[in-house]
């Protein structure tokens, strides 16, 4: 009897330790740097998209046109709230026969939690780390815009972009609304260790009369592709 019944106190003290320990056990590291490489910032580094858009305008002809535009990460200043920011320079040519000129100057603040580009002086957080499958955050924290959920997805997958094979990238979808008013269809491609290396937008208004409601026969808007061919530090 003495026996079982040190038998049974073993028993119970080995379940109780076992808990205890289940219950110590560190959660897994939630580590802020997964998806940094996907956007990296470097002096000098570059890349180059073949652009294609179609503009449409009411009772128009819609009008397709090619160019090619050069993004380049430019120097490093302090914005107005101390923070490290960097130039992106962004240069366009009509083809490559012409030189690169000077279009614009964005610019670009990467952290240990966020990448927040200023794209027309408008800032729109790009990154929100870390990012993993499934992940939104809103792109429009920093503006005065509505609320906008970025989703990210196919992350670490491969993906071929014009003639180019990329082992590991993903997706930000930054707008996938569509009705049979409009549509507005955003999102970009990013590799790692490369950054950008596509992007879509259709920004669409469709005929709303009676006669073609609901067929959604294109009014006026843009459809715009980049297709990045050439990329590397300068």
């Amino acid at each position: 009897m003495k026996n079982t019944i040190l038998y049974l106190v073993f028993i119970l003290s080995s379940i109780a330790f076992l808990a205890s320990c289940k219950d110590e056990a560190p959660e897994e590291p939630n580590d802020i740097t997964i998806g940094q490489s996907f956007y990296p910032i470097k002096k000098g580094q570059f890349q180059t998209f073949l652009v294609k858009q179609t503009r449409y305008a009411l009772n128009e002809t819609p009008v397709t046109s090619t160019y090619q535009l050069k993004e380049v990460i430019g120097d490093e200043f302090v914005g107005e709230n101390g923070e490290k920011l960097n130039e992106v320079l962004r240069y366009v040519r009509a083809d490559g026969l012409d030189n690169f000129r000077l279009d614009s100057v964005f610019s670009v603040r990467k952290d240990d939690n966020v990448v927040v580009k200023m794209e027309h002086n408008i800032p729109y957080v790009k990154f929100d780390f870390p990012i993993e499958e499934g992940k939104t955050w809103n792109g429009n924290q920093f503006n005065a815009r509505p609320l906008k959920d970025y989703l990210a997805e196919d992350v670490n997958i491969s993906k071929s972009i014009g003639n180019s094979n990329f082992s590991n990238t993903l997706t930000i979808i930054e707008s996938q609304d569509s009705s049979l008013v409009d549509k507005d269809l955003r999102y970009e491609i990013y590799a790692n260790e490369v950054g950008l290396i596509y992007k879509k937008t259709e920004s669409l208004l469709y005929c709303n009369q009676p006669e073609c409601f609901g067929q959604k026969i294109i009014e006026r808007g843009i459809i715009s592709e980049l297709t990045i061919f050439d990329w590397g530090i300068e």
